[in-house]
């Protein structure tokens, strides 16, 4: 029996980079996310180089406070899905900024998208496994590709991997779309799910600041 072919679109997507690790960039911007997972209250904070994951699992006997905890550490381990709801705003909608900024956050896999010093977007990524590295550091954007195409890894189908909105960063390193499970996963390059990375890559212009740091 055949697989339909769009099985094997995730592999479509997926992008290699390589290089040596740099030192971690220092940031002052506190990042803080909060949500409900199986009855559970959990807040995420990363400031700097160090993130903290507070579980409040709420009143009630022993057994319950057990059962909520164990339902919000399922949660936190169910797949990311792949389509971004709510969505980004609109962005030929949004006011133009003098200052637009990419922070990527390996520790906690999420990014973040400032305008003018204020958060306008953020959500998960899959960057670097500890084989092939993110590479750290205080970056400008280089260059900008809608239909960009790897030059270094092929898909599935022997075809150079898509790698859809790309932002370069440094050297072969690219923010792009791709498929995104929360962890790390690529080769260097950080991927977006579809909706955020064309988002970052219709607001962001070349030369603008990409923080990549713990």
């Amino acid at each position: 029996m055949y697989k339909p072919i769009f099985a094997a679109l995730p592999l479509l997507l997926l992008i290699g980079c390589a290089s040596q690790p740099y030192p971690p960039l220092p940031s002052n911007v506190p990042e803080y996310h909060s949500d409900t997972r199986g009855g559970a209250a959990i807040s995420t904070r990363a400031a700097g180089d160090q993130s903290e994951t507070v579980v409040d699992i709420g009143p009630g006997s022993s057994a319950e406070r057990q059962g909520r905890a164990q339902a919000a550490a399922r949660a936190d381990s169910a797949p990311v899905p792949q389509e971004v709801v709510p969505p980004p705003p609109d962005p030929d909608r949004l006011p133009s900024a003098e200052k637009r900024q990419l922070d990527i956050r390996l520790a906690s896999q999420r990014f973040q998208y400032f305008e003018d010093d204020q958060l306008v977007w953020s959500g998960p990524i899959s960057a670097g496994t500890a084989e092939h590295p993110t590479p750290k550091g205080d970056y400008h954007g280089q260059s900008k590709d809608r239909n960009k195409r790897s030059g270094s890894y092929t898909n599935s189908f022997d075809q150079p991997t898509p790698m859809p909105y790309s932002l370069q960063f440094r050297g072969p390193y690219f923010v792009h779309e791709g498929y995104v499970t929360g962890r790390p996963e690529s080769h260097g390059c950080v991927r977006l799910r579809h909706a955020d990375a064309r988002f970052v890559y219709e607001r962001m212009r070349v030369g603008d600041r990409v923080v990549v740091a713990d």
